[in-house]
């Protein structure tokens, strides 16, 4: 026989079953691998027939035998082995001729083990998927049923603020009335996560003014970046048509959450809006965006959980500036229903970019020589403006000079008017421009914010002027130098 190495260690010891068989079908020999498999004495295994060994695969008659394995036994075939007890397990079998004579040699695979745990792997993911349904059914719901109680406060403490005049009754209102809103903004995000995992969410694409809807956006955070005393600038590339068609409401929520994240992480300094057309194809229009701020920044290991859900980059963020962990996964799986993609590039301390793009319809249909690609623009947007934001934070350099003159006039200006809400903000925003002064100098400024939190006049005065005095001597006069 050719297959001289049977007759070796070799055989018994390999995890395979193999088996000798001649053209009519009878084995001729088995190894113990196969033996212990199939449960048969040796002796006894090379008294039995093919076709008893497979009994769903070989045929029984010799001719049809033969000519199966002659024609379809032909590479690596998945086939059923019966044990003498008539229990079977699964095999990839192989077959190979022997040159010269009428024997055949099989080698066969057990992979029963495999398929049990490929079974007990698609049953549990099958488990999980009706879990997940059912979990995202039930927010779904939970969602739409709270907003209703919501909306009804909310519509019943802003008749109640039309009516009052005790400015103390207002204040409270206002806070309720901030309370709704905060609360109706996470119901909305677990709401869209919720249609977003379950696959319901669907775009809706319309025809839109693409420069109202820019001004809308900018309008919305107007009041935000002017209380915390930011400079926002919004730059468009004229480029863009006009009448575009694409999910307006769903463009307008992604650009809504990456501002609100950066004035909302941003104390001092700026908030950037840049918006440019990479492509323009016949009807098909590329929009890429990019929102940038001089805020608290992201270092590099915590960027890789930034768009993953429920996920803030550490557990202060959430306590110091709240929200749910979800907004950052809901723009991402927007982004990317638009035909795009999501970047960020930011430094710890150092403020963030985050930029994105859109592919959106136009009105106008363009032909071939019109269609152009627009190439670096993203390139173009980081060399565009030139805002230092370690200048700002450097205690004692010419930008850092401007804004605290500017910030400490302001809130001398809002200790006297008794608005200690704007004075407080106003004093937790001086902690960084002074960051890099010495420790006297940020022990003289807590202690003014701590007056300033307990509303008291005299004790806010004495600490800003106490403060005012430090700067002066390290820095020079602020307040006369012109």
């Amino acid at each position: 026989m050719e297959f001289e190495w049977l007759s070796s260690r070799i055989a018994d010891e390999t995890m395979e079953l193999v088996l000798v068989f001649n053209e009519h079908g009878n084995i001729l020999y088995g190894n113990q691998t196969a033996a212990v498999k199939l449960e048969y004495d040796r002796d006894k295994l090379t008294k039995c027939r093919m076709a008893q060994i497979f009994r769903q695969d070989f045929p029984n008659t010799p001719d049809g035998f033969i000519t199966f394995v002659k024609t379809s036994m032909k590479g690596v075939k998945e086939m059923t082995m019966y044990r003498s007890n008539n229990s079977c397990f699964s095999v990839n079998a192989r077959i190979f001729p022997e040159d010269g004579a009428d024997t055949y040699l099989l080698l066969a695979e057990d992979i029963s083990a495999q398929k049990n745990m490929n079974m007990r792997i698609r049953e549990l993911k099958e488990k999980e998927s009706e879990s997940n349904r059912a979990r995202n059914e039930f927010t779904a719901n939970v969602t739409h049923e709270l907003r209703t109680p919501v909306n009804g406060i909310k519509g019943h403490v802003m008749e109640l603020a039309e009516e009052t005049t005790d400015p103390d009754q207002k204040k409270t209102l206002d806070i309720v009335l901030n309370c709704c809103d905060n609360m109706l903004t996470i119901i909305n995000d677990i709401l869209d996560f919720a249609k977003l995992e379950s696959g319901k969410f669907v775009i809706d694409e319309k025809p839109f003014d693409f420069y109202e809807m820019m001004d809308r956006v900018i309008a919305t955070h107007g009041a935000a970046v002017n209380k915390k005393e930011l400079h926002m600038s919004v730059d468009i590339d004229e480029k863009i048509p006009r009448k575009l068609i694409g999910d307006e409401l769903r463009l307008t929520q992604i650009l809504n959450n990456l501002l609100s994240n950066a004035i909302k992480f941003t104390m001092v300094g700026y908030v950037n809006v840049a918006v440019g057309m990479t492509r323009r194809v016949n009807d098909e229009v590329e929009l890429f965006f990019m929102v940038r701020d001089s805020g608290i920044g992201i270092s590099q290991k915590e960027q890789d959980r930034l768009f993953q859900s429920f996920s803030q980059v550490d557990a202060s963020i959430t306590r110091r500036f709240g929200g749910t962990g979800l907004g950052l996964a809901i723009t991402k799986q927007l982004v990317e229903l638009m035909h795009g993609d999501i970047h960020v590039e930011s430094e710890k301390g150092k403020g963030s970019a985050f930029s994105f793009s859109v592919k959106l319809k136009s009105e106008q249909v363009l032909d071939d020589k019109q269609s152009q690609v627009y190439v670096n623009w993203s390139e173009y947007m980081k060399e565009g403006e030139d805002q230092s934001v370690d200048r700002l934070m450097q205690f004692g350099e010419a930008e850092n000079k401007a804004e605290l003159k500017k910030r400490m006039d302001k809130l001398v200006l809002s200790i006297e008017m008794g608005a200690w809400d704007k004075a407080e903000l106003l004093a937790s925003t001086l902690k960084a421009l002074i960051e890099s002064g010495d420790d006297e100098l940020k022990r003289r400024e807590l202690r003014m914010e701590m007056a300033i939190r307990k509303a008291n006049y005299e004790k806010s005065m004495d600490m800003y002027s106490k403060l005012k005095d430090a700067i002066t001597q390290r820095i020079g006069d602020l307040w006369n130098s012109e």
